[in-house]
């Protein structure tokens, strides 16, 4: 599809899912937030110089796509083997999840926007080297399987690495102080914590979630830890390990998770309402991550719901006249959201 004359391209592509290609032609001069979300078989697209906007997840789960291609004249936007980023490339914008294996961030970027490798399953691998500062809101969640990170430098981590199931063991380095609430929630096939310094400052259910064989290990001679468990965990002197699948390094002071983007390990009321994997459920996470989440009374309300989520969850799966009501609630709400989400 070649697109010539819009001045802006909003979401009228959205879900298109017989759409494999796109040329946007130099009459196009924005990119709408989710313009051509779920656009599951688009495999490629070009973006030509007049561009100087695009949206959150305008390409966000176009699972096929492999390749996004800039004009080199574009002012804005820049391309690499297929990879979306700022003109001087120091922010990676958007990785193709139609790409499979692993990827080495260039040692220019210093930041990963948000949702950059959002719900790229085929990603198995990701370096990041030391220039990196920064990395954006859900910015690895749901690559189910990523299997070995490498963190080269000192950052901030919230919610990233949401719904990496894959991941089986993380190495924490001696300096870190505090760990934020749900920093590894939900990685269910995470078996081990490795502390390599004293007991830090934990956060709510950081590893609640994890495999049902999960470990925190620590080094001989840490303080703060309280074998056989500590902070609801079994706990245990362990060897150092010779290598990991996430290392956090020992300059980090800080993991922390302001936003509790995760859905429990038990149901929550949305899936109990709509289903795990429907489209209304991934709506309403996406309300929480990029709308609740931006403010202190959306995450208190996002607290709250997880809060007595499994509760009304387990009264909604055994009563269907409840879940149906709760259901005509939330449908007549979800255009509004839907609006919010979008902006």
């Amino acid at each position: 599809m070649t697109i010539l004359n819009s001045v802006v391209i909003d979401n009228e592509f959205d879900g298109c899912t017989r759409l494999t290609s796109l040329t946007i032609g130099n009459g196009v001069k924005s990119i709408g937030s989710e313009a051509f979300y779920k656009c599951t078989s688009l495999t490629s697209v070009t973006i030509p110089d007049s561009v100087t906007s695009i949206g959150g997840e305008a390409f966000g789960d176009c699972s096929s796509l492999t390749s996004i291609v800039v004009d080199p004249n574009n002012r804005v936007y820049s391309s690499q083997d297929g990879v979306l980023y700022d003109k001087a490339i120091t922010v990676i914008i958007k990785y193709p999840c139609g790409k499979s294996g692993g990827f080495t961030i260039p040692s220019s970027i210093t930041s990963i926007g948000n949702y950059a490798f959002y719900n790229c399953t085929s990603l198995t691998s990701v370096t990041i080297p030391d220039s990196v500062t920064s990395i954006g809101n859900s910015a690895f969640k749901g690559c189910a399987s990523l299997t070995s990170v490498t963190i080269l430098n000192s950052v901030v981590i919230d919610n990233e690495f949401d719904g990496c199931t894959s991941l089986t063991n993380v190495t924490i380095g001696n300096g870190v102080t505090s760990i934020g609430n749900y920093a590894f929630y939900n990685c269910t096939s995470l078996t081990s914590a490795y502390f390599l310094g004293n007991a830090p400052e934990m956060g709510q259910s950081v590893f609640r979630g994890c495999s049902s064989s999960f470990v925190v290990c620590f080094t001989a001679g840490s303080t703060g830890f309280t074998p056989p468990s500590w902070d609801g965990y079994p706990a245990a002197v362990c060897e150092e390990p010779t290598s990991s699948t996430t290392t956090v390094p020992s300059t980090t002071s800080t993991i922390q998770s302001t936003t509790t983007t995760t859905v429990p390990a038990n149901l929550c009321a949305a899936e109990a309402i709509y289903g795990s994997n429907s489209e209304e459920t991934e709506l309403l996470r996406r309300y929480r991550d990029k709308v609740l989440s931006k403010s202190a009374s959306g995450r208190q309300m996002i607290k709250t719901y997880y809060e007595l989520s499994p509760a009304v969850a387990e009264v909604l799966q055994n009563n269907e006249a409840a879940r149906e009501n709760a259901r005509k609630v939330l449908d007549s709400l979800m255009p509004a959201i839907r609006e919010k989400v979008k902006q």
